[in-house]
């Protein structure tokens, strides 16, 4: 998957769309074929289990999800499709978490640090919710000028990314460590 950014909302939110489908259907495969001892096993190179992984992605979607539909919900509706206008801050945000453009390792932010012994099956199911619940925001989405909404970052809310990189931001981060989960998987 290679860096993209896109000149119009529909693009986006198509694009946005196929990939959140894509990650919910990789839980999903993941919790009816993976039993909760190889979900909570650590990476062989000392990073995070599979449920880790995804305890810390359930993590930005408690903040972000509420603050997308708040966000969008106090605005007018546009359904027209506008062009996409990305601003420095929020191309630099999306390509540092790109799981082939960005720097190799974060250090996470203390808030979305995962326990090590977490409930694995609740920790998948969360996600599967979470993950209905953005393809509902992105749906909804369409409706509305995603250049005019305004979204505080999580790790400092003084600091806030245009809704269209919030959205893509967030999904491209599930997939940075969608693809570390599916790392400890593989053996």
């Amino acid at each position: 998957m290679t860096l993209t950014y896109f000149d119009t909302k529909e693009e986006l939110l198509c694009f946005l769309t196929q990939l959140a489908e894509k990650q919910l259907n990789e839980v999903l495969q993941w919790r009816k074929s993976i039993d909760a001892g190889n979900l909570l096993k650590p990476s062989e190179t000392g990073g995070w289990s599979v449920v880790q992984c995804l305890a810390h992605l359930n993590a930005y979607s408690d903040y972000y999800l509420p603050s997308f539909r708040e966000r969008m919900f106090s605005q007018k509706q546009f359904p027209q499709n506008h062009p996409i206008k990305s601003t420095w801050l929020g191309k630099l945000a999306i390509k540092s978490m790109h799981p082939f453009t960005g720097k190799g390792k974060f250090k996470a932010m203390k808030g979305y640090i995962p326990s090590s012994e977490l409930p694995a099956f609740e920790v998948l199911d969360t996600f599967i919710l979470h993950q209905n619940n953005l393809l509902e925001i992105l749906k909804l989405a369409q409706n509305y000028q995603l250049n005019q909404i305004k979204i505080p970052i999580s790790i400092a809310n003084y600091l806030s990314l245009k809704y269209c990189d919030a959205l893509y931001f967030l999904i491209i981060h599930q997939e940075r460590h969608l693809l570390q989960a599916a790392r400890n998987l593989i053996k």
